[in-house]
């Protein structure tokens, strides 16, 4: 008898379990179908370089925080409010001005042009309401797309809530791609009158440039229509590739060498497929003392194959560098960042994908910190031999590169306030939101909270 109670009981449990699970699926929001499960996905095309996790072994103590990270700067900080980001970030928001301005010109932007209907995949439709983030809609069917997306989405939600002032109610749209818009082929109908000849006429396809308002990663100087927001790196990307960004910052801190003390060498890792810039970049520095510029493969999302395992040199390690290659990927790349981080020289060509961080870059005179060469690299063996030649040069200009990019406008600080100025901006030149829609006659909040989104 007691057993057959058991047996109840346990039989009831799992009815129960059964029914709860099925509730939870199919009473879900809508738009989580549209979003693929969490998976560490592709780097940023190629752009991060990390090692293969170490085997844990027995280590020494380590060292006592360094100096640097005893005190917290006030650039650490997520809530410094607008007047205090102005006179700090001065040259960090001419790319928001552009857009806040072409804007202007063309007229205000509507309901219509934060639709995301005309992209597939890799877009995020939301909202902010009550100093609340909402989102709308989503579309991220790809591996890679959900990592990208929450991580922007946490970024936009710090700044909010870390903002010492109101945040505008502002509806919007972004686009997690390393391209927002792409150039389309448009099919042109055929001519009605008569051939001269039998065979058909090849006619060159007609290419022309995709044009939405969205805010996106990077654009190209003809991409007038994107508004160009941090990249999803800022917050993290997934730990076995690099981590949280104040994680790499303070390991860089902790790790810093003296500039004699790092390797005279120009250093660089990467895959080649995303750009043939890169190509031109393992030609030109092949058999150069000054160079260890070095091919690495994936293998599926995230893995480095057993031969290429030992070129892999993890993100904080590029620091131990003085010199630091630069190059564009599929579109921009994502590891600039980390590199102006270092206190080293980062080498750049001329870049033609746009970042929020490039009106900073000064390539000569005393304010000088970066050096760029052009993008089929035939002045980098002149620019190297002059840099080696000349290392009290090369480090000032190191000194100048950590001063602007680590210490001020790479930091949290300058990241907050890029957003809020962006929501500001955007506030200025858009519609008012309709933030309630109407369900079973009763009023209702559009879309899914953030909190609940993640």
């Amino acid at each position: 008898m007691l057993r057959s109670r058991g047996f109840a009981r346990f039989g009831a449990t799992c009815v129960c379990l059964f029914f709860v699970a099925f509730f939870v699926e199919h009473s879900r929001p809508g738009y989580f179908r549209a979003v693929s499960p969490l998976a560490p996905g592709l780097p940023s095309e190629g752009d991060l370089i990390v090692a293969p996790s170490p085997s844990p072994s027995p280590s020494p103590p380590a060292p006592p925080p360094s100096e640097a990270l005893r005190t917290i700067s006030r650039f650490e900080s997520y809530g410094l409010d607008s007047s205090e980001c102005d006179a700090e970030f001065k040259n960090l928001f001419k790319e928001i001005e552009r857009a806040a301005a072409h804007r202007r010109s063309i007229g205000n932007v509507t309901q219509a042009d934060v639709a995301i209907e005309w992209i597939p995949d890799g877009a995020i439709r939301a909202m902010i309401y009550r100093q609340k983030l909402f989102i709308l809609e989503a579309k991220l069917y790809s591996a890679f797309h959900p990592p990208r997306a929450h991580a922007l989405l946490q970024q936009i939600d710090r700044a909010i809530t870390a903002s010492p002032e109101p945040i505008p109610d502002i509806e919007f749209s972004f686009v997690v791609e390393d391209r927002p818009l792409e150039d389309k082929i448009v099919d042109e109908k055929p001519s009605k009158g008569r051939l001269r000849r039998a065979e058909p006429v090849k006619k060159k396809p007609k290419i022309v440039r995709e044009n939405h308002t969205t805010w996106g990663l990077t654009r190209l100087p003809v991409d007038k229509e994107v508004w160009i927001m941090p990249d999803f790196g800022y917050f993290s990307w997934p730990i076995d590739l690099v981590g949280a960004y104040e994680q790499i910052r303070m390991e860089i801190i902790q790790n810093q060498q003296r500039w004699e003390d790092k390797v005279p060498t120009l250093l660089w890792r990467g895959v080649l497929w995303t750009n043939k810039i890169r190509e031109k970049l393992i030609e030109v520095t092949r058999d150069k003392q000054w160079a260890d510029v070095e091919e690495i493969m994936w293998e599926g999302a995230a893995q480095i194959p057993a031969k290429f395992a030992g070129l892999a040199i993890p993100t904080v390690d590029h620091c131990a560098y003085q010199y630091l290659m630069h190059t564009e990927g599929r579109s921009y790349s994502g590891r600039g960042k980390y590199l102006l981080n270092c206190g080293s020289v980062v080498v750049m060509h001329k870049s033609e994908w746009i970042e929020p961080y490039h009106d900073v870059l000064v390539t000569s005179g005393p304010e000088q910190n970066i050096v760029q060469v052009d993008r089929n690299f035939t002045d980098l063996d002149t620019k190297m031999r002059q840099l080696l030649e000349n290392p009290e040069r090369a480090q000032f200009i190191a000194k100048n590169g950590q001063e602007t990019f680590r210490d001020r406008y790479l930091t949290p600080a300058a990241q907050a306030c890029y957003w809020r100025k962006l929501f500001q901006a955007w506030a200025e030149v858009s519609f008012r939101p309709d933030p309630f829609e109407v369900v079973n006659g009763k009023s209702r909040l559009r879309g899914v909270p953030f909190e609940s989104f993640v």
